[in-house]
């Protein structure tokens, strides 16, 4: 299977680290980096949602869903997610604000904002996805339309997870981002994980988070959380990235300061209440990203 086509990588936004403010954000005496969070953001699969679960199973471990609950008393959460307004909100009610699709619908304080789903782009769309269907017939792929809150497919996602012939499933999948190409659809495949996703232009969860916080009136102090490479350009805004590790995980293309496994999510929203939100990297379930390759980045500290 091939990874990401030259056109299709996701640029990773770089510039200079701000200037942090030693009343929120410091060092105590054995270095450990110690922020006051004001806001959690978070990916849904695969970061707060099991990774392997089927579309209609996916769901929150209840653990985790209380402790996210508990924590929407005290702080703004912000989900930003590929998936669509309709799945997300419902599996996600704690949360403040939205951003769907990979911001292509976004959602605050049960506000929809406008935005421009790029309408030129849709009959495009509509052809692809009649091209996936008539392709994945006699096959165990499966697909997953992405629609915006008027019922029109923005985006969609294929799936082999569970194609019972691997190797024929991957062809199948390479036949289908080669014809989305030729749309001119944007199409992320990434290494190692066992579906493509397909959008009208390159999604940008950075920007979606800006265009959140902003809207919140939220500057700095903010914690992101989320697990594959499509989250990097969120990395690079947050004060605190963490990347949440499983099966699928390829950990060196994370841009994240630090890591957790995906089944100590739980101790780690724990730990965070129990400390008044005062995140620290000497955390025990956390270990720092020394494999991350992008430490020059715009934090909102």
């Amino acid at each position: 299977m091939q990874n990401y086509r030259a056109q299709d990588k996701i640029k990773i936004k770089l510039a200079s680290v701000t200037t942090t403010s030693h009343k929120e954000n410091r060092k105590d005496k054995s270095g450990s980096h110690i922020i006051n969070v004001k806001c959690l953001a978070t990916d849904y699969d695969g970061t707060i949602s099991p990774i392997s679960e089927a579309r209609l199973r996916s769901h929150i471990p209840l653990r985790t869903f209380a402790l996210l609950n508990r924590i929407s008393k005290s702080l703004p959460i912000v989900i930003i997610t590929t998936k669509d307004m309709q799945f997300v909100k419902c599996r996600t009610p704690f949360a403040r604000a939205w951003s769907a699709i990979a911001g292509l619908e976004t959602e605050i304080d049960r506000k929809l904002l406008k935005s421009d789903p790029m309408v030129s782009t849709l009959p495009s769309i509509v052809r692809a996805v009649d091209y996936v269907k008539r392709s994945i017939r006699t096959s165990k792929l499966e697909i997953e339309e992405k629609q915006d809150t008027r019922g029109r497919t923005l985006a969609f996602c294929v799936d082999w997870r569970r194609a019972t012939n691997r190797v024929e499933a991957e062809e199948k999948a390479d036949l289908i981002a080669d014809y989305c190409r030729k749309l001119g659809l944007y199409v992320i495949i990434v290494e190692g994980h066992p579906f493509l996703d397909v959008y009208p232009v390159a999604p940008d969860k950075g920007r979606s988070l800006e265009r959140i916080l902003e809207a919140l009136a939220i500057e700095n102090n903010v914690m992101y959380l989320g697990d594959s490479e499509i989250d990097n350009s969120a990395f690079t805004k947050a004060s605190i990235s963490i990347g949440v590790v499983h099966d699928e995980s390829r950990i060196s293309n994370l841009a994240c300061d630090y890591l957790v496994e995906f089944k100590k999510v739980p101790e780690l929203l724990r730990t965070l209440i129990e400390k008044n939100f005062q995140f620290s990297s000497d955390f025990p379930m956390i270990k720092t990203n020394s494999l991350c390759k992008n430490k020059n980045r715009q934090r909102l500290d």
